[in-house]
C-alpha cells in the first residue's frame, strides 16, 4: 500500500492558507474573554459534515479571493501581510456586499457551536437535550381572546 494521506478536504493546500487566514479577519482570537480565532475552528470539517450545499460556494469564493489578491497585490491571500489582507478585504466588501457571504455564515454556525466558545460566552457545553431547558409555566388565559374569537379558517 502506498504511503499516501488521504484528507476529507475539499480544498487545495493555496485555498486552505487563504481560508484560514479570512477566518482569521472574520473572528480573531480573544485570549482576554478566552474566545478563540475562527481559523482554530475545523470549519472544513463542519461545512463538509452539516453545509455540504455550500462547498461549490465557498471554492468560488476563494477563487475570487485569491484572484483578487493576484490581482491587487501579486500574491495569493493566505500569502499577503495581515494588513493587505485587512486591505483588501474591506475594498472587496465595499465593492460587493454579498463578499465572502457563504464562508461568513458557515463560519458563524460553526463557531458558535464551539465548546471553547460556548463556555467562553457562560453558557453550558452541551446539547439542549436530554436535560432540557426549563420553560416558564405561561398564564394560557392570555389566549382566551383568541378562543373567543372562533374559527377563522375553512374547513
Amino acid at each position: 500500500m502506498a504511503d499516501v494521506i488521504a484528507t476529507d478536504s475539499f480544498l487545495t493546500e493555496e485555498q486552505s492558507l487563504s481560508l484560514r487566514a479570512l477566518l482569521d479577519l472574520i473572528i480573531p482570537a480573544d485570549a482576554d474573554r478566552g474566545m478563540p480565532s475562527a481559523a482554530e475552528l475545523d470549519l472544513v470539517g463542519y461545512v463538509s459534515e452539516f453545509a455540504s450545499n455550500q462547498i461549490a460556494g465557498i471554492k468560488t469564493e476563494l477563487e475570487s479571493l485569491d484572484q483578487a489578491a493576484q490581482r491587487e497585490k501579486g500574491a495569493l491571500f493566505g500569502e499577503l501581510e495581515k494588513n493587505d489582507q485587512q486591505t483588501l478585504c474591506d475594498h472587496l466588501r465595499e465593492t460587493d456586499p454579498r463578499f465572502a457571504i457563504a464562508i461568513a455564515v458557515q463560519t458563524l454556525n460553526c463557531y458558535y457551536q464551539d465548546d471553547r466558545v460556548v463556555i467562553a460566552l457562560g453558557w453550558k457545553a452541551r446539547p439542549p437535550f436530554p436535560e432540557g431547558n426549563e420553560v416558564p409555566q405561561a398564564d394560557l388565559s392570555l389566549l382566551d381572546p383568541v378562543r373567543e374569537r372562533g374559527r377563522i379558517y375553512r374547513e
